[in-house]
């Protein structure tokens, strides 16, 4: 299983919206880190890069809503949270 880390918040929103696992979060000062892990997490991160990437729009939408809800809410996800996301496709 492929794994990232990134404080890329749009990276994040893509990897978020495309349905790869968050495994953890942690925030340092003003600098938030997002985990991921999942199979093509790597593709998808060189295609977002490679400005290639596609992706549905409300998904990518709710993505960055519960990313930035993640980021200014007090809750810290950590691995082994088991964080699983709820996009209705």
């Amino acid at each position: 299983m492929q794994q990232i880390e990134t404080t890329e918040f749009f990276l994040a929103v893509f990897l978020h919206s495309e349905g790869i696992q968050l495994t953890g979060h942690s925030r340092d000062q003003q600098r938030s880190t997002f985990a991921f892990s999942g199979e093509g997490v790597n593709d998808l991160a060189l295609s977002f890069f490679n400005k290639t990437a596609q992706t549905n729009v409300a998904n990518f939408a709710k993505s960055i809503r519960q990313l930035k809800s993640i980021m200014y809410g007090t809750t810290t996800i950590q691995p082994n949270d088991n964080y699983e996301r709820n996009i209705t496709q």
